[in-house]
């Protein structure tokens, strides 16, 4: 899920589309551009930008509401996407492409660096990804490195985000990450500071980080100093903010 022009547009399987125009209150169907399922969605230059399995990437100009397919040769399976300085990037697991003209095409710049999620802040992107590798680039995706934390080689970092000029990264067991200087530098925090279940996902909004996954949500008022657990009946894939609301998504 994500938040683009006061609307939220949320993907998953069989390539549903679901898109709300009034703070997640009520949802409307987007027409299916695939039947493959979508694991990421993105917004930037008013365009939402999905990816998922088997290559899939598609483009959507008015809100969600309809689709059109972007080249891209490969059928890898993507799983994130994410916008920054008039480009997309996308990765899979072996992977990374972008695209400079709103989903409508792809290129190849990089492989091999096993990455989940992506985001982007202070003219960087950063991934995450297996082994807790951190990936950070050029504002253009052009240059790629790989930073494997010590001490944290077995855990899978799922999700990404930028916020009060930190970057944070959570993932297996409860796992949570942080950086004050960009991505230069992570501070690995105890996972059992919050939770021990896994975290799929993480943003900020209103001051706030709120992270979701198996049957979590842990929130932190404090700037990611410390985290309270807030609810533990429901699984949640995906938490994204916007006009002041947080709102997460999860299976059925």
């Amino acid at each position: 899920i994500t938040f683009g022009n006061n609307t939220f547009v949320a993907v998953g399987e069989g390539g549903t589309v679901r898109y709300s125009s009034d703070n997640g209150s009520s949802w409307d169907n987007g027409t299916r551009g695939t039947t493959s399922k979508l694991n990421e969605i993105a917004y930037g230059n008013s365009t939402f930008v999905a990816v998922g399995k088997s290559g899939t990437n598609l483009y959507s100009s008015d809100n969600g509401v309809s689709w059109d397919n972007g080249t891209w040769g490969r059928s890898d399976d993507f799983t994130g996407v994410a916008f920054g300085n008039n480009t997309f990037i996308g990765v899979s697991e072996e992977y990374l492409t972008r695209s400079t003209d709103n989903g409508s095409n792809w290129t190849l710049i990089g492989s091999g660096l096993k990455v989940i999620d992506l985001a982007f802040g202070n003219s960087r992107f950063l991934g995450c990804g297996k082994k807790a590798a951190l990936i950070y680039t050029d504002n253009e995706g052009d240059s790629w490195s790989t930073s494997i934390l010590s001490g944290a080689k077995t855990a899978t970092l799922n999700g990404v985000t930028f916020g009060n000029n930190q970057l944070f990264s959570v993932g297996t067991d409860g796992k949570f990450i942080r950086s004050t200087d960009n991505g230069d530098n992570f501070v690995d925090r105890d996972p059992g500071q919050a939770v021990s279940r896994d975290l799929d996902s993480i943003v900020i909004g209103n001051n706030t980080f709120v992270a979701v996954g198996s049957n979590t949500v842990i929130v932190s008022t404090d700037n990611g100093s410390n985290f309270i657990e807030k609810k533990t009946t429901l699984s949640f894939n995906d938490v994204t903010f916007g006009n002041g609301v947080f709102v997460a998504v999860g299976n059925d």
